[in-house]
C-alpha cells in the first residue's frame, strides 16, 4: 500500500471512530396512524368515518331533603331497579309507605337536567299519605285537600346549581301536566294531572 491509500485508510478509521462516539439522535415522535392509512391500498376506511364518538351516561344523584338519603341514577334512561330505588327514596315521611312515582315527572326532571347542565336534584316532597298530606293542610302549607302528591302523582324538587328563574321557565314549557311555582320556597311542582299553571306563594 502507498502512501496515499494509507492515509486514507486512516482518515475513514478515524471518522468512523468519531461518529461512534458521538450521542445518538433521539428517536423520532410518531403519532397513531390515521384509520385511512391502514385501509388496503392507500383507500379510506368509509365505515371509520362515520364511526360515532361513544357517549358515557353521567349519573344523576337524587337526594332527598328530609331524610338526606341519596341515590345515584343513569341520567338517560330508567330501569325497573332505579324505579323501585326511587319509590323508596320518595316515601311517605311519615309512615315510611311508599308508592309508585309518575313517570312524567321523573322524566321532566331528567330533561330538565339535560337541558340546564345539572347533576344533582333535590326533593322537598314526593309521595304523600292521606294523613300527611292533611296534616300539611291543616298546619298552613300551601297544600291541596286533594293532592296529586297523595297519588304518587307529583314531585316537588329544585336543581341546586341552577337558578330558580331558569328552572320554572323550563317546566312551564317542557312539562306536560300541572306545573307550581314556589318562588320563596324556591322549589318547582310538576305532576301528572292535567296541564295547569299556579303560584303557591
Amino acid at each position: 500500500m502507498n502512501r496515499r491509500g494509507a492515509l486514507a485508510l486512516v482518515f475513514v478509521l478515524a471518522s468512523s471512530a468519531a461518529r461512534a462516539d458521538a450521542p445518538s439522535p433521539p428517536p423520532p415522535v410518531c403519532l397513531p396512524p390515521r384509520a385511512e392509512s391502514c385501509a388496503p391500498h392507500g383507500k379510506k376506511d368509509a365505515s371509520a368515518a362515520r364511526r360515532d364518538p361513544v357517549l358515557r351516561a353521567h349519573a344523576l344523584t337524587l337526594v332527598n331533603l328530609h331524610t338526606r338519603e341519596a341515590v345515584a341514577v343513569d341520567a338517560t334512561s330508567s330501569d325497573a331497579r332505579e324505579a323501585s330505588d326511587i319509590q323508596q327514596l320518595l316515601r311517605d315521611r311519615t309512615s315510611w309507605e311508599t308508592h309508585a312515582i309518575a313517570a312524567v315527572c321523573l322524566a321532566t326532571i331528567r330533561t330538565a337536567c339535560a337541558a340546564l347542565d345539572a347533576r344533582r336534584v333535590e326533593f322537598v316532597s314526593g309521595y304523600r299519605s292521606d294523613k300527611l298530606n292533611e296534616m300539611l293542610r291543616k298546619k298552613g302549607h300551601h297544600v291541596a285537600r286533594h293532592s296529586q302528591h297523595v297519588l304518587g302523582n307529583a314531585v316537588d324538587f329544585r336543581l341546586p346549581a341552577v337558578p330558580y328563574a331558569n328552572l320554572y321557565a323550563f317546566a312551564r314549557h317542557a312539562h306536560r301536566g300541572g306545573v307550581g311555582a314556589y318562588p320563596e320556597s324556591r322549589f318547582v311542582h310538576v305532576d301528572a294531572g292535567p296541564a295547569r299553571r299556579w303560584s303557591g306563594e
